[in-house]
């Protein structure tokens, strides 16, 4: 099998992306996958699908361990392949995406790095926490790098490690929710239904997975909603305006932080009775939500022409 790897954490860091060298090295050791890794150079959270419209973007090339996924030093990045370390079993080429979205990466790597008859999968992950409910799914890089390998004729899987309070845990943890995540992709690509355009996977990430063990289910994805604005404006803010001095224009403005309520997720979960991703991830279980990409239809709501009231 042909994989595409994207994810939105971006190449290998021990602080923004420090999860996804052990799925590269899970998939490596543990499988004859073709495998092509496609990523930002930098961190793309929470970007959905997104492509920045307009601007070119730029590939380099690292190359880092198989052997230790949780050291995550490179060489490079250089600026075309580099054989000397393409030659060495023990190191893996990655393509950086200078300037690139997850959505971005997977368009590249899909048509350009591979070639579009080069490519059966594209994965896209693991996520540095979950993406579970519509809330975090539809905000997604991840999801949204999965989503662009659909629209590029791919089938793709999305795959998030659900921390349960620090990031930053211990290496055989990693190491088990990789191999799970490998033997769900095995399991999802084998018996995949033509009607799936993508698997939104959740996994846990805690002393307790195993596989075999942890239980798997597959659900529908929480639909839930903020209802209140991500961002605040303080009580104390500078007033520094810098004007024009031609037409007194002003380069300043009102300062909005970033600063979402995650509780709305967790209260919306814990209120929520059908059996979704949320709440299964919330009980330490690993969950499988198979989507379309594309926004859900209300096929008795698209139908007929519509007619406006004119006035007389």
């Amino acid at each position: 099998m042909r994989i595409l790897l994207t994810n939105d954490d971006g190449g290998p860091n021990d602080l923004a992306s420090p999860y996804i060298k052990f799925l590269v090295t899970a998939i490596l050791q543990l499988t004859n996958w073709d495998l092509t890794i496609c990523v930002p150079f930098s961190q793309k959270s929470w970007i959905g699908k997104a492509h920045f419209a307009g601007r070119d973007v730029t590939v380099k090339y690292i190359y880092s361990s198989i052997s230790k996924p949780e050291d995550n030093s490179y060489h490079g990045p250089f600026p075309s392949p580099q054989e000397k370390f393409k030659s060495d079993p023990d190191l893996k080429e990655w393509c950086l995406v200078d300037n690139g979205t997850p959505a971005t990466s997977t368009d590249i790597g899909v048509n350009h790095i591979c070639g579009p008859e080069n490519v059966d999968l594209v994965i896209s992950g693991p996520n540095v926490g979950r993406n579970s409910t519509a809330l975090y799914a539809l905000s997604s890089g991840t999801v949204g790098g999965a989503m662009e390998g659909c629209h590029q004729g791919k089938p793709a899987i999305a795959v998030s490690y659900s921390y349960e309070a620090d990031p930053a845990v211990p290496t055989e943890w990693l190491k088990e929710s990789s191999l799970m995540a490998v033997k769900i992709i095995e399991e999802l690509w084998e018996k995949w239904n033509p009607e799936v355009q993508i698997y939104n996977v959740n996994i846990p990430l805690n002393e307790h997975v195993k596989v075999g063990k942890t239980k798997i289910y597959h659900v529908p994805m929480l639909e839930n909603k903020w209802g209140k604005s991500l961002y605040f404006k303080p009580e104390q803010t500078s007033n520094k305006e810098h004007s024009d001095i031609v037409d007194g224009s002003v380069s300043d403005g009102v300062v909005f932080k970033w600063r979402p309520d995650f509780d709305v997720v967790h209260k919306a979960v814990d209120a929520s009775t059908e059996l979704t991703d949320g709440k299964v991830i919330g009980q330490g279980h690993a969950s499988i939500t198979a989507l379309r990409a594309n926004f859900r239809h209300i096929d008795e709501e698209n139908k007929g022409e519509m007619f406006l009231k004119v006035d007389q």
